[in-house]
């Protein structure tokens, strides 16, 4: 039971990662959403539906980039490129999804374009979000080269382990 609640180095910063880009993307959102209407958008007393853009660019956010998390923390020249292109697939997916989270039909499709003008209209916002994004690659690095190096939970379990339940009671059953 301990083993399963042990994280290693590598797999702390992974979290780290996810976390630094899950608080990053509400502030995001928000500041996105605020551009979109008047000035007086960000009011003292926060609507639900505030609340509602922060939780919903949260999850988008953690969901962008767990389905871009090939692209992410690889080393060298070739991983911060690839991390680049990463960085673009989580802003996309993450805006696609905020978007129909906010607004179910119009935001799927306008949120992207949204997100896009709002980054270059505020290029302050862009490098926040940006530096979010690339620090979760810099973090994630880290579990790829412990992996690289057999280090890890990986590194600690048997052959025999690897495999199901049903393998070892058939091939290595106990008389």
């Amino acid at each position: 039971m301990t083993q399963k609640l042990y994280l290693t180095k590598g797999e702390k910063a992974y979290l780290l990662g996810y976390v630094v880009v899950v608080l990053t993307a509400p502030i995001v959102a928000i500041l996105v959403m605020a551009g979109l209407a008047a000035p007086y958008t960000l009011v003292i007393e926060p609507t639900n539906y505030l609340y509602w853009v922060a939780i919903s660019g949260a999850i988008s956010a953690g969901v962008g980039l767990y389905l871009a998390r090939g692209w992410m923390g690889n080393a060298g020249p070739l991983g911060a490129a690839r991390a680049i292109v990463g960085s673009a697939a989580v802003t996309l997916i993450a805006a696609v999804i905020g978007g129909t989270l906010t607004v179910p039909f119009d935001g799927t499709l306008q949120a992207p374009l949204i997100v896009t003008s709002a980054f270059i209209a505020k290029p302050w916002l862009a490098a926040i979000w940006f530096a979010a994004t690339f620090g979760a690659h810099y973090l994630m690095s880290f579990l790829e080269e412990e992996r690289a190096f057999g280090i890890g939970r990986e590194a600690h379990r048997s052959a025999t382990s690897q495999l199901s339940r049903l393998s070892r009671a058939q091939l290595y059953h106990r008389d």
